[in-house]
């Protein structure tokens, strides 16, 4: 679950980075200007998509049959494994999102 926080908290920071950028001039000759922070964020995007694609293969190999009588109560396992895996979906659709902003910017170039 702290995996899953931080990885949120990247993808929103990058996410916040990128709609900032938007606006930029293409300053590239300066590290730290405009164009130097859009390749930064790109390769964190990457390495979020990363994360949660093996997140969401860690998830789906480690699911316990046993889990799965106890779906019926919020708060037990099977509910707290469903919940982990809608949230590294929502991170991994937000990371491809981000990829694909940053493939139409660097199109726009």
């Amino acid at each position: 679950m702290k995996f899953l926080s931080v990885a949120l908290a990247v993808l929103v920071a990058s996410s916040a980075q990128a709609a900032a950028a938007r606006g930029l001039q293409k300053w590239c000759g300066h590290p730290g200007q405009g164009c130097y922070m859009m390749k930064r964020t790109a390769d964190v995007s990457g390495d979020v998509k990363r994360s949660a694609d093996a997140l969401a293969e860690a998830m789906a190999e480690a699911h316990p049959a046993a889990l799965q009588k106890w779906c019926g109560h919020p708060g037990q396992g099977c509910y707290k494994v469903k919940r982990t895996a809608l949230a590294v979906e929502d991170v991994k659709r937000s990371a491809e999102a981000l990829a694909d902003a940053m493939a139409d910017l660097d199109d726009e170039e």
